[in-house]
Parts: C-alpha cells; sequence; structure tokens
C-alpha cells in the first residue's frame, strides 16, 4: 500500500536520520547496501521482544529497489525477491558474517510484471502487495485498486503471462486502497488472504482460505483477523508447523511508523475463526521503524527460524527501504501456543 496522503510535515516528523545513497556516473546507486543499527543509541541491543536481532540493511535509492510491498528469501538465504506496489519484481543476492548475520545485500535485477488486462478494470493495474511462493512451484501476486490475485510461473521470480485467481466474495468492496495486503501459501497448499482495510480503527478484518484445488469463489472460506488497535496487517509468510506469521503496520502523527510480528497458530486457519494471534515483537522509535510491509521466513539451523521484513520507501526522500532479519529460537513458538 503506498501512503499518498501523508503530508510533507507529517513525512518529515516521520524521516529516518541517514543520508541518501551516493550515485554513480551510470545512475545506479554506488553502494549495494548498508548496514544500519537496531537502536544506534544501543548499539548492543540484540532482543526485541521474542526475536533476536540479526542485522539489518538500508538498500540502495534508486534502481528500482524501492517500493518493495511483498517478499520471499530462499531456504539457504542467499537470494532474495520481492514486488513493489509499482508491478516490477525485484531480485538480488544476500551475504552474511562470519556469525550468520545479515552483512550485506547486492546483484539486483528489476523487471516489470506482465499484468492480466481486462475492460472492467479502472485506473491502475500494477499495484501489487505481497508475494508467495508456492509449495510445488510458481508465485501468486495480490493487487489492490483493480483487487486481483494473479498466478505466475518462474524458477527464480514471477515471470510469464499470468493467470488470474477467483477472487474472494466481498474484496470487491473493499478500498482501493485497502484490499489484499497479506497473502500466504501453507503447506498443505492451502491459501490465506487478508484485506487491510480503512485505517478506521477497527480491529477486525476480513480473511478468507481456500484449498490447493482452489476453482470458483464458493472455495473461499471467511474469517476474521483481528489486528492490535490501530495497526493493519501488511504481510503473512507459512510456518513449517501449519500456522503463520503476520506483519502489521502503523502509522500516526504523533507515533511515527510502528510494526508488529505475530503468530497465528495452524489450529486458528479455518472457515469462521478468529485469528487473533500472539505478539512476538513491535518495533517502535526509538527501534528502527519504517513502512513495513514484507515478510519472509525461512529455515535456520537446529529448529530456529529465520524471520526477514523490508520496508516500502514510497519512493519519497523522505523514507528508507530497510531489510532486516531476526532469529525465532526453536521452542519460542510452543510457547506462545501454551500461552494463549
Amino acid at each position: 500500500m503506498r501512503l499518498r496522503t501523508l503530508a510533507i510535515p507529517f513525512c518529515a516528523l516521520l524521516a529516518v536520520a541517514g543520508g541518501c545513497a551516493a550515485v554513480a556516473g551510470n545512475g545506479r546507486p554506488a553502494e549495494s547496501s548498508v548496514p544500519i543499527a537496531l537502536d544506534p543509541d544501543r548499539p548492543a541491543l540484540a532482543e526485541v521482544g521474542a526475536l533476536r536481532f540479526r542485522g539489518a540493511l538500508r538498500l540502495p535509492d534508486g534502481a528500482g529497489v524501492g517500493g518493495l510491498s511483498g517478499l520471499w528469501v530462499s531456504d539457504s538465504g542467499d537470494r532474495f525477491a520481492a514486488v513493489s506496489d509499482n508491478g516490477k519484481s525485484v531480485t538480488g543476492r544476500l551475504s552474511y558474517d562470519a556469525e550468520g548475520g545479515l552483512a550485506g545485500a547486492g546483484h539486483y535485477e528489476v523487471r516489470p510484471l506482465t499484468l492480466d488486462k481486462s475492460p472492467d478494470y479502472r485506473g491502475r493495474l500494477n499495484d501489487s502487495e505481497d508475494l508467495v511462493r508456492l509449495p510445488g512451484g510458481g508465485w501468486l501476486v495480490p493487487f489492490e485498486r483493480n483487487h486481483r490475485i494473479l498466478r505466475y510461473d518462474g524458477a527464480d521470480r514471477p515471470e510469464g503471462t499470468p493467470r488470474k485467481l477467483p477472487v474472494p466474495p466481498g474484496l470487491e468492496n473493499a478500498p482501493a486502497n485497502g484490499g489484499v495486503e497479506a497473502l500466504a501459501a501453507l503447506p498443505d497448499g492451502r491459501i490465506l488472504a487478508i484485506e487491510e482495510g480503512d485505517d478506521d480503527g477497527v480491529r477486525e478484518r476480513h480473511a478468507w482460505i481456500a484449498s490447493a484445488a482452489l476453482k470458483t469463489r464458493g472455495d473461499w472460506q471467511p474469517l476474521t483477523y483481528r489486528a492490535a488497535p490501530r495497526f493493519r496487517p501488511t504481510a503473512a509468510a507459512p510456518l513449517p508447523d501449519g500456522g503463520v506469521l503476520v506483519l502489521e503496520r502503523r502509522v500516526s502523527l504523533l507515533g511515527g511508523w510502528a510494526a508488529r510480528i505475530v503468530h497465528v497458530p495452524a489450529d486458528s486457519l479455518r472457515g469462521g475463526a478468529t485469528m487473533d494471534g500472539v505478539e512476538l515483537a513491535r518495533l517502535e522509535p526509538p527501534l528502527l521503524t519504517d513502512n513495513f510491509e514484507g515478510l519472509a521466513v525461512r529455515p535456520g539451523e537446529e529448529g530456529d527460524l529465520l524471520v526477514y521484513i523490508v520496508s516500502d520507501d514510497n519512493r519519497s526522500p523522505l523514507q528508507r527501504t530497510y531489510l532486516m532479519m531476526f532469529q525465532l529460537p526453536a521452542g519460542a513458538l510452543k510457547v506462545t501456543v501454551a500461552g494463549r
């Protein structure tokens, strides 16, 4: 979701300190990424709720590496793919230090997504908001404004002519800039979609779940996602145990940007249920914050999980594209489930 309504004074209030990336003579950024502290005043800070901070990067301004609203990271951790809210796919490489912390990003490649066309569409067609790697291969990308979910082929990124999936009943009534921002393909093949909705203070958001054999709109089953007050869901990622992590985002004049990472257990992912997850971590000032909209999870060592989030800079000089990595220790999710 691109936040178009922020006034300049508001943006200035929310701006994060740090200079713009230097630009080389060919118009591409001279740097691939810049390491960033979680809290400049507490450089040793390593715990955020149930998560352990494992590194953050500022990605370059320009060259198409911006507006990122969806994220995927390979199981090996060396590759990532993302989509931007202007219909582009972005791929790149990740590197790590000797302790396994996120150390660098680079080798970016930006390509336009092939879009479907319909005489019924109005306005923008390319507002892509999340990126899902399907267990059997291929990709799903949800779009706002002209609300739809497209399925793409491609080994390393969404490519080729897409196929439109049946959309959940009622999605056509979603706000133009508040459709499906959180989409996940579960290990059993089911698809979970969560609507962002309006910034109206309502905690309950529409959600839907469908089997892998999705063929008609009637195959979607409704359920409800309950966010924290003033937060809205912006991304989701599947977990090996059948649950999901959900990324939520808040922005306000007084509080600035904030984000939550929430665990929703597998037993909540069924038609008619209310997903009321457990907060694992919250990012708000003085911690590093921005408009976080992309979420990815991959396996770590000895049963832990590595969690990545990426921010959408809205292509504003007052915002940045940050990529952060956290470690979720083995057994932490069992504790949250037991504490429900």
